[in-house]
């Protein structure tokens, strides 16, 4: 009896999970689901305007805004979260619905499904389909004409620079060339994954699910190449290309989240508390499966103009450097094969 209530528990669970995971289905008419109400705006106004519209969104982060601050260390200004208001002890800082959210479960509820369950025999590199599947899924709902994912990626996700994530850098740039020979075999081993799975997953999917990659007006899935065989600006070749998958799944695996969720660990974008910066200040997070959100807590108060950090966890330097474009201070040195833990594994969020 107990198993059999545990199965019912978790089937319903799951089938809360999959409904929240479908975002609610405003008027495509909405003037924050077009892609044209953000493209003419800079950075800071998208900005400004993303915080703005969190309410309507079912977002709620009353005394969260985001400003940048100076790392010393990397010698340049962050963007990053900042409180608002005093915070107080236990106080929940942000709440964010399923819906919200972009995950892989989001991925399996749009018209993607196909191209999944043809990965569902390679095993091999799962944990990194994963990330890619959110990655083609934010490629495709940032280029289509309307998405009701439109608000986040336009105002926050596209602000963050792949090449400050040095993995993404293209080999044969001055960048890469730059950086010390034990980052540069970290970016190679990840770009060599990336480049794996696109020659056996991505591309051939799009050769049989065109219209999956092409919805909403995202590319042309019939533009030909130029003469000099470069693919059109418009077409999907150009869209899901391995260099654009590689800069957007690195952004995704420095902005992501894995926690339980019903039972099983996901890896979730969360708006807006995706924007915290690397720190201790404080903060937990969990995801409140009766609530079915994202929820963000202080255990400490916190002063009003504050930065909301969050510790990642503890990784080595040559990883820390590669994965998000900076070294904390106590990040140890890597040694062989040892694997650390960093916010890309998801020990991000965890007490």
């Amino acid at each position: 009896v107990g198993a059999a209530n545990s199965s019912r528990s978790l089937m319903l669970g799951l089938l809360a999970l999959c409904h929240a995971a479908t975002p609610p289905a405003p008027s495509s008419s909405a003037a924050w689901m077009q892609r044209s109400h953000w493209i003419p705006h800079n950075d800071s106004e998208r900005t400004a305007r993303f915080m703005r519209l969190l309410p309507s969104l079912g977002l709620h982060c009353p005394k969260v805004g985001v400003s940048t601050f100076w790392y010393p260390s990397i010698g340049r200004r962050l963007r990053g979260a900042v409180a608002l208001e005093p915070i107080a002890k236990h106080e929940e800082v942000c709440v964010v619905p399923l819906a919200n959210m972009i995950s892989f479960l989001s991925v399996q509820n749009s018209s993607f499904a196909p191209v999944l369950r043809m990965a569902d025999k390679d095993v091999s590199q799962r944990g990194l389909w994963e990330a890619a599947a959110i990655s083609l899924f934010i490629l495709r709902e940032g280029a289509r004409d309307s998405s009701p994912h439109a608000a986040y990626i336009h105002a926050s996700f596209s602000g963050h620079d792949p090449a400050s994530i040095p993995k993404t850098l293209p080999p044969d740039s001055d960048a890469f060339r730059a950086l010390k020979p034990s980052v540069q075999a970290t970016a190679r081993r990840f770009q060599a994954r990336v480049a794996a799975l696109h020659q056996r997953l991505i591309a051939p999917a799009l050769q049989q699910h065109p219209a999956a990659f092409a919805e909403g007006g995202a590319c042309d899935p019939t533009a030909a190449a130029s003469a000099d065989g470069a693919a059109s600006p418009r077409s999907c070749a150009s869209l899901y290309s391995l260099r654009r998958v590689t800069e957007v799944l690195g952004v995704v695996q420095a902005r992501d989240w894995n926690l339980p969720v019903f039972g099983r660990t996901r890896q979730f974008i969360v708006p807006v508390c995706d924007m915290l910066n690397f720190g201790q200040i404080g903060l937990r997070v969990r995801f409140d499966d009766r609530r079915s959100s994202f929820l963000l807590w202080a255990l400490r108060p916190i002063a009003a103009g504050a930065e909301l950090l969050f510790y990642y966890g503890s990784f080595c330097q040559d990883e820390a450097l590669s994965n998000y474009g900076f070294v904390p201070p106590v990040s140890r040195p890597c040694e062989g094969s040892s694997k650390s833990k960093h916010k890309g594994s998801k020990h991000k969020g965890m007490p």
